[in-house]
């Protein structure tokens, strides 16, 4: 790679649209010093994109952006700054009332229900790939940029009028029905993928995805290798289970595109509006650090800070700052910021973003040079994987979209440190069951689970066992689903003399947001936590309850952010019920305040994001590992010692942590 992405402080890089309307020249003015104003190392230049998207573009419509782009390329390089390029489409995102140009006979995507778009085009098709590669070689050799970065349009989701998920044109019908070795109607296949077990219409439909995909991104990575100037390649990412329904295998495909070996990606940070630091902190922890615990320790991450529309009503400075500094436990290289309007108006530097991102400039130096992997995060373990969509059953095509990666925002957003891994084998850690993961692991895999690790065992996975037969790992005989907002599942209470905050029969709703409920059968040796009640105070069901070596917590929250299910009770009850001391886990015991715990080589690394928007002073923390000092990473990018008093496992400090902020400690044992 190029020296600027070499280089060991914390890299900047501002995507523009200078459009080529005849006022280029205060354009290109504007977007140059600022950053040099506020230290942006590297230009990303997108060109095409949003209002100015004509299509599928032309050589003749692509000459007037290739002229502005060579001249703001060479006026950034004379300032010091480094170039990459940003195609605004690959397939196309979506229609926005585009359509294919004379001479463009490419086949266009079609949903499961037969509707066909306009303009976006099936990745399959031979005609729209000579096109695509053609063209994306002549940009790389026109503007010759240190990175090109793909868009997250290279997906077979997302592209409107369509209904979601998948292509199902002609030239996919047909390598459908090769595979199968028969002849399928579309809503015959649709009905045999999305129904049940997993069927040989699911496999094919998924291997179809994800080798499509892979032999895109070779053929694009060959195109640059060819030109020879090199040039590294991003790519952005979206949600995990949107990509898990395409079977994305995220390493593999990185690789695939990289013609130099160096892999580097732009997971996308949720928050294009600012809807709240606790919702965004929670989103973050189920997608940016699932995204990044598949990609593994060796790609480059450059996350997407995009506010859309650009002004202060949507987000402010303060907003975009906690975002930054937030993102810093993926591990970052640097950030990639979508913080100017690409209509053509310059970088509107009166909204503040630029002193934001620059007062942090210090803390993000001074984090990015403890080099945080992913590998190395400790605490509950969450068990993940990119190919669930392969095991799931399925009660429609929408059901097969994977909920089982919203446990790391549940929890992580009540205070517990967590580690996401896609083994399958475990010794002596907390191990999550939730949504359909279970049915990931084979019947063997289940039972020495269960041996020598304490299970949180979620509703769904309760469904899976009982399936599979194995109920009796939890002590069980039956176990049956309903739906939530009933009569008869009102609310949730702590019993067996459990002093809850102080008081007995502390309760929590069942019926605001928790999703549906399992009612099980118990057939000996575990211990209720907690009951479930109707609306007449009569006790209709168990709720919480601890085993020899697991935990039952029989709820299926929505997909959507079921807040009740965050309820003071449950994160008590978990509290008490699980064997801290066994693990190194951190714990903060405040929902919106999130720990990150890095187990390094000669050192430790704490990390705490302060998602509230009141203050932690004196800030404590729990953990079971016994650390001998703490020295904070401040603002400034100077390091003090904190001192602390332990008591038992609680670390009490004199530390704050102020409103969407965060807190960097380096720990010694």
């Amino acid at each position: 790679m190029k020296s600027s992405f070499k280089q060991d402080a914390f890299i900047h890089c501002l995507r523009c649209q200078i459009v080529p309307d005849g006022n280029e020249d205060q354009q290109i003015s504007s977007f140059r010093d600022f950053c040099l104003r506020y230290g942006f190392q590297n230009v990303i230049l997108i060109f095409g994109g949003e209002e100015w998207n004509p299509g599928h573009m032309t050589k003749e419509e692509y000459i007037p952006w290739r002229n502005v782009m060579k001249k703001a390329k060479a006026a950034f390089e004379e300032a010091g700054l480094t170039v990459s390029l940003n195609p605004w489409m690959e397939i196309g995102h979506i229609d926005r009332g585009r359509t294919l140009k004379p001479g463009q006979d490419f086949q266009t995507m079609v949903d499961r229900y037969g509707k066909q778009n306009t303009l976006c085009a099936c990745p399959a098709d031979p005609e729209w790939r000579s096109y695509y590669l053609s063209l994306m070689k002549e940009y790389v050799q026109d503007i010759q940029p240190e990175v090109l970065w793909i868009e997250d349009d290279f997906r077979l989701h997302n592209h409107e009028p369509l209904d979601w998920g998948g292509c199902w044109c002609p030239l996919h019908m047909e390598e459908y029905n090769r595979q199968l070795g028969k002849e399928e109607s579309r809503e015959a296949f649709v009905e045999n993928l999305s129904k049940g077990k997993p069927t040989k219409e699911r496999k094919v439909w998924l291997d179809t995805n994800r080798n499509l995909m892979l032999s895109l991104a070779n053929a694009i990575k060959e195109s640059v290798q060819e030109l020879g100037l090199g040039t590294s390649i991003g790519l952005m990412s979206s949600t995990p289970w949107m990509h898990a329904m395409e079977g994305r295998q995220w390493l593999r495909l990185q690789s695939a595109l990289s013609p130099d070996g160096i892999l580097i990606n732009r997971i996308h940070l949720n928050a294009y509006q600012e809807h709240g630091s606790k919702i965004y902190a929670f989103e973050f922890n189920r997608i940016s650090m699932v995204n990044r615990a598949f990609l593994g320790d060796d790609v480059l991450i450059f996350p997407e800070l995009e506010n859309s529309p650009y002004g202060r009503f949507v987000k402010d400075p303060a907003f975009t700052a906690f975002e930054v500094e937030s993102a810093l436990p993926l591990g970052l290289e640097g950030m990639t910021y979508n913080i100017a309007d690409p209509v053509g108006s310059g970088t509107q530097e009166d909204l503040g973003y630029g002193e934001a991102i620059y007062a942090l400039h210090p803390y993000l130096n001074a984090v990015k040079a403890l080099r945080l992997l992913p590998s190395e995060l400790r605490g509950i373990t969450i068990p993940i994987d990119e190919d669930i969509v392969y095991h799931e059953e399925a009660d429609n095509f929408l059901s097969l979209i994977p909920n089982a990666f919203d446990i790391v925002g549940y929890l992580s957003s009540l205070g517990f440190s967590y580690r996401l891994s896609q083994k399958k084998e475990f010794h002596h850690e907390i191990v999550v069951l939730f949504g359909q993961m279970a049915t990931t692991f084979t019947d063997e895999e289940l039972i020495a689970l269960f041996q020598d690790n304490e299970v949180i065992v979620y509703g769904e996975a309760v469904l899976t066992l009982q399936e599979r037969g194995l109920l009796s790992l939890i002590h069980a005989e039956v176990a049956t689903r309903h739906p939530d907002k009933t009569a008869t599942y009102c609310f949730e209470m702590a019993e067996n003399g459990l002093m809850i905050r102080g008081m007995k029969q502390y309760k929590a709703s069942v019926q605001r947001r928790t999703g549906d409920y399992v009612s099980i059968q118990y057939d000996h040796e575990v211990t209720p936590l907690s009951g479930v009640y109707n609306y007449a105070f009569e006790r209709t069901g168990n709720g919480f309850v601890k085993g020899d070596h697991f935990l039952v917590v029989p709820y299926i929250p929505d997909h959507e952010t079921s807040t009740s299910f965050l309820a003071p009770l449950r994160q008590s009850l978990y509290e008490i019920a699980l064997p801290w001391q066994d693990i190194s886990v951190l714990r903060t015991g405040i929902p919106g305040i999130y720990a990150y715990f890095y187990e390094q080589k000669d050192r430790d690394v704490l990390f705490f994001t302060n998602a509230n928007y009141q203050a932690a002073k004196s800030f404590s923390f729990m953990s079971s590992v016994a650390f001998s000092s703490l020295e904070e990473i401040k603002h400034d990018g100077s390091r003090s010692p904190a001192p602390f008093v332990k008591e038992g496992s609680v670390f009490h400090t004199s530390l704050t942590i102020n409103p969407l902020s965060t807190l960097c400690l380096i720990a010694k044992r």
